[in-house]
């Protein structure tokens, strides 16, 4: 394989892998010839081209008979969602069920996109949601700021369409750009995560915002719109629900899809005006083990808490928002990475350490030792290296969650009531590992009473090859 040097007038395309033929193998087209076509379809609408802008008059459509995991109430959720998050209208279901009204405060310690917080702040109840995943916390604290203003947001991009092509022409400073550093290095490059002309035209974009002139909220807010297109409009990945690379998206109108998701943002901020009373957000980044000591000791206690904690399967957080937090800069290198993953609770084998004592809070819990004994022994011809953390993993998660409840509970007022959503396992050879029973049993013993173990819904798991269920575990503290 031979990397080509492109023409240093071009716009960014950087190392190029073409068979050493300097065509493309699909189109026939020269790797320059593409390039300039490419360019064209980029350049700047000519000055005084009046800028398409949302239709204020209309809402976005929306889903008549949502799905469980689907967002019936899109304003604001739609700007950024996580693959495995959960529904609105569950989370507006279980405020009602909970009877909550704008005098409390809701709980969500691994708020993930935020939908929990938006939703408290559309019912005017105030809420704070923490999360280990900078990423999670980026998305949340944007999606929770309704005081920018609609019109400065589009003003602003105005100014990135017109000025976007100069940063396209600046070589050096995108190869330079610490995300493309850490693409690079990390291999998701090589791996195909994103091709090179998007990437280039996502850095431009990138790049252009970080100059703008405007204070950081409208930045941040520009950025998460420049993100999510770069997951789900630019990139190569897919979900299903891992992550995993496919077709080459050689050429993407990157620009285009970016000034619609502002454009929507812009809607969205105009509509959640003309609420009475929006209740208010705080969104902290820490481990979800340490609630007590996270959470601001002059805070009152929170009435509620709806959240959906990481599942102990082979699902890594960090990988399936490896984009985000590129983007984000939050991650540039392996102990940045690594940095993320300690404050987690450990649900993966990827995310397991020699120094990791959670397992100890469990260790005479009698269903989690007849699972790790189970798993001992259905890993114990594996020869892959991972197979043999199988059992310390599902002890390192129950143990954390042990801690998790242990400390968020004093924070609690008396008789709080709790919502964590969880999916039983079987992705470990086939070991079911039923979640939310083992979870009920453990706050049992933490200073909560069991009010119900609901069935959510059922979903297929590729791994197993069977149905899992997903329940809500609902508490009351005690």
């Amino acid at each position: 394989m031979t990397k080509i040097k492109l023409d240093e007038n071009l716009p960014f395309r950087l190392a190029t892998v073409i068979n050493g033929l300097g065509h493309d193998v699909h189109t026939g087209c020269s790797t320059e010839e593409k390039q300039v076509h490419y360019v064209e379809k980029l350049r700047p609408r000519a000055s005084g081209t009046t800028m398409r802008r949302f239709d204020s008059t209309r809402a976005p459509s929306q889903s008549k008979k949502p799905s469980a995991q689907a967002i019936l109430n899109g304003e604001v959720h739609n700007w950024y969602r996580l693959r495995l998050g959960y529904s609105d209208h569950l989370v507006s279901d279980l405020l009602e069920e909970f009877s909550l009204s704008p005098c409390d405060r809701v709980l969500d310690p691994f708020c993930g996109a935020g939908t929990t917080l938006v939703e408290c702040m559309k019912k005017g109840i105030d809420s704070v949601g923490i999360d280990a995943n900078p990423s999670s916390c980026f998305a949340s604290s944007v999606k929770t700021n309704w005081s920018l203003l609609a019109g400065t947001l589009l003003t602003l991009l105005d100014e990135v369409e017109s000025s976007v092509d100069r940063y396209r022409r600046r070589q050096a400073r995108l190869r330079s750009d610490p995300t493309y550093l850490y693409l690079d290095s990390s291999g998701m490059l090589d791996r195909g995560w994103i091709s090179p002309l998007p990437l280039a035209e996502c850095l431009a974009i990138k790049q252009c915002i970080s100059d703008l002139r405007t204070s950081a909220p409208y930045k941040r807010a520009l950025l998460l719109a420049l993100i999510a297109e770069v997951v789900d409009g630019a990139s190569n990945v897919k979900f299903g629900p891992e992550l995993y690379c496919g077709p080459a998206r050689d050429e993407a109108d990157v620009l285009a899809g970016f000034a619609n998701r502002v454009e929507t943002m812009a809607f969205d901020l105009r509509t959640v005006r003309k609420l009475k009373a929006a209740g208010k957000a705080t969104v902290l980044h820490g481990d979800a083990r340490k609630c007590a000591t996270i959470l601001p000791k002059s805070s009152r206690q929170f009435a509620a808490i709806i959240c959906s904690p990481p599942y102990p399967t082979e699902h890594d957080y960090t990988r399936n928002a490896r984009l985000e937090l590129s983007f984000l800069e939050a991650v540039t290198d392996v102990e940045t990475l690594r940095d993320i993953k300690r404050l987690m609770i450990r649900s993966h084998t990827k995310g397991i350490y020699k120094q990791d004592k959670d397992a100890a809070h469990v260790k005479d819990h009698p269903t989690i030792r007849k699972l790790a004994t189970e798993l001992d022994r259905v890993t114990a011809t594996k020869t892959y290296g991972f197979a043999r953390l199988y059992s310390r993993v599902v002890q390192e998660y129950f143990g954390g969650m042990k801690r998790h409840l242990a400390s968020v509970r004093r924070r609690l007022q008396p008789k709080a009531k709790c919502a964590y959503i969880v999916g039983d396992q079987g992705s470990y050879l086939g070991v079911h590992i039923p979640t939310g029973k083992i979870l009920a049993s453990i706050a049992e013993g933490t200073g909560f009473r069991v009010t119900g173990i609901r069935k959510w819904r059922t979903r297929w798991a590729s791994v197993s090859g069977r149905e899992i269920d997903e329940h809500i575990v609902l508490l009351e503290k005690r």
